[in-house]
């Protein structure tokens, strides 16, 4: 059996907030001492270990020793994130569910912001957040909402989308009895674009017709570990992140043949970023970036792979003259 150290499993909160933990022993006593601070009593916050590398278990367990609300759960081998976060969906009692990583922090306001929605009667929320670029170039960017409101949700996806307010799961507020009632769970068999299907999933099943948009950035999102987007891609079929744009557009109520259209196009530029992510990624060989971008398209995967290479060393070169 996987640990468990509390005996709050069954506490009485309106708010559960669910998260993963994996190498983490640096932050995430940063990242649950912000989470309650916002959230009081009226949080539970379920904290799931991924086996990792160093001692962050031990630094869970001490956490939820310190504080009454907190669970620590233990998984018994290494099983990724979306595992992690299914299992924090079985645990979390809340009436709410929200989530947040263990390398990030939350605004004080956050849980009081988000009962406000609550007290309103609404089933869907998103928040503006604060990014951190600690890995490429140190810039802290505000993201978020020019006004407070609640839209209709399914017209708006693509511009909430496009503002990259979408994708993400740590800036939303979900119903519990939806994700509970209707099974949404993340795909375990991805490990790009999990995040949106779920949110997907979760508009979908639960039906849900309109959003409440809150103009503040109450999430900190600090992207400072080597785990990021751009250290993943290429190892994951292109099309997995495609299936998630054809249901983007089918609630958004397109057309099948509409919907190819701009799946083709979405693919070529797909293929583009990949290709420049990987090029770019230093943690590979030269040889397996090579065989990833060309891998991903049958046709022209050397073609690409010979116009971004061509590319990188200008964009090289052209950094060495600068300085």
């Amino acid at each position: 059996m996987a640990s468990v150290l509390s005996n709050q499993l069954t506490h009485n909160a309106t708010f559960s907030v669910i998260v993963p933990v994996y190498n983490a022993a640096k932050t995430v006593e940063r990242c649950v001492d912000s989470l309650v601070r916002s959230g009081g009593a009226d949080l539970q916050v379920v904290l799931i270990e991924d086996c990792s590398k160093d001692n962050s278990w031990e630094v869970c367990q001490r956490l939820a020793e310190k504080y009454p609300t907190v669970i620590a759960l233990h998984n018994e081998c290494n099983r990724g994130v979306s595992y992690t976060r299914n299992r924090g969906l079985e645990t979390a009692t809340g009436e709410y569910l929200l989530f947040c990583d263990s390398d990030d922090y939350w605004e004080e306001r956050y849980v009081d912001t988000f009962r406000a929605v609550v007290k309103a009667g609404h089933d869907f929320a998103i928040c503006g957040y604060v990014n951190h670029d600690e890995v490429a170039s140190g810039r802290t960017d505000v993201i978020g909402f020019e006004k407070a409101e609640t839209i209709s949700l399914r017209s708006n996806l693509k511009s909430i989308q496009d503002k990259t307010l979408l994708q993400q799961l740590w800036n939303k507020l979900f119903r519990a009895d939806i994700v509970r009632e209707k099974g949404v769970r993340f795909d375990e068999s991805i490990s790009i674009g999990e995040d949106l299907r779920f949110i997907l999933d979760y508009i979908r099943l639960g039906d849900v017709q309109s959003v409440t948009l809150i103009d503040q950035p109450l999430y900190h999102y600090m992207r400072d570990q080597a785990g990021s987007l751009m250290y993943r891609v290429g190892y994951e079929s292109i099309e997995e992140p495609l299936k998630n744009m054809a249901a983007l557009y089918r609630l958004m109520g397109m057309a099948e043949d509409e919907i190819r259209s701009h799946i083709d196009t979405q693919r070529r530029r797909q293929i583009a970023s990949y290709a420049y992510l990987i090029m770019h990624n230093m943690g590979m060989s030269r040889r397996e970036r090579k065989r990833l971008i060309v891998a991903l398209d049958a046709n022209r995967g050397k073609e690409i792979y010979r116009s971004i290479r061509k590319f990188y060393y200008k964009e090289k070169l052209a950094k060495v003259l600068k300085r």
